[in-house]
């Protein structure tokens, strides 16, 4: 039986790649050369990779599996930026007027500030916000190229402190918003997914949740199905955390 996933393309770097047809692991893969290019299938293990047209990677046995599941179209890397960029972002984003997080009439632990566009819980319509600070251009950038998306398209940006105890509730993003791509900052903290019901059911089997956790200085990208058909949450988190967040605007039809 043919195993298929989702693999994008990097010079250098390794990626990590949800396969849907393997119970949504997570694999790596070390790089080829950028020169490197696939026209046809190529054998992976017992299955087939598949090129369909966008630049993408695949390497021989050094591929192995992480013990982590997630849903399709959710991507992750480690070690996207380098422990001095992380201890200057956090720095930068510590000199930012942060605000607390209201969900209605609710007042969340942890603290936001948002830039280019911004939402208000109790709106229909998204409003504009302050422009994207300097120091968050570059990494933007490097976000996008890295997914291959044009960074010009990652239109909304939010900086946001995690203090000891925050925890952030079941949810899918607003639809106003496409793909999301996040950079954790100074501590890990674990994702969960489940699948999204409108009517759930009080029992929920604990085979329906899926987890991964988000190491300091990695960088994932929800698109597909991940961002579509699965909420996520955050359970508090053990120790002081920040994220950088990347939104595009979802195209109108």
């Amino acid at each position: 039986m043919d195993l298929t996933i989702s693999i994008f393309w990097s010079s250098y770097w390794t990626w990590f790649v949800a396969d849907a047809n393997a119970g949504f692991r997570l694999y790596e893969l070390s790089s080829l050369p950028e020169a490197q290019k696939f026209s046809r299938p190529i054998k992976l293990f017992r299955g087939t990779w598949h090129y369909s047209g966008m630049p993408r990677v695949n390497r021989d046995s050094s591929l192995f599996e992480v013990s982590a599941k997630v849903p399709d179209g959710f991507i992750y890397h480690q070690n996207f930026i380098s422990e001095a960029e992380e201890h200057e972002f956090i720095r930068e984003i510590q000199k930012l007027h942060l605000t607390p997080f209201k969900y209605y009439q609710f007042t969340g632990k942890r603290r936001t500030a948002s830039f280019g566009w911004q939402y208000e819980f109790g709106s229909s319509e998204i409003t504009t916000a302050p422009d994207m600070p300097a120091f968050l251009l570059p990494v933007r950038t490097r976000a996008g190229n890295f997914f291959n998306i044009d960074p010009n398209s990652l239109v909304q940006m939010s900086s946001i402190e995690y203090t000891t105890g925050s925890p952030i509730g079941w949810h899918r993003d607003i639809p106003h918003f496409g793909v999301v791509v996040g950079i954790s900052l100074g501590a890990a903290c674990r994702m969960r997914f489940r699948k999204y019901n409108r009517v759930r059911s009080k029992t929920l089997n604990r085979d329906e949740i899926l987890s991964i956790e988000l190491q300091p200085r990695s960088i994932y990208l929800m698109s597909g199905p991940s961002r579509e058909s699965w909420q996520h949450s955050i359970p508090p988190v053990k120790e002081l955390r920040y994220s950088i967040m990347m939104r595009t605007l979802r195209t109108k039809p």
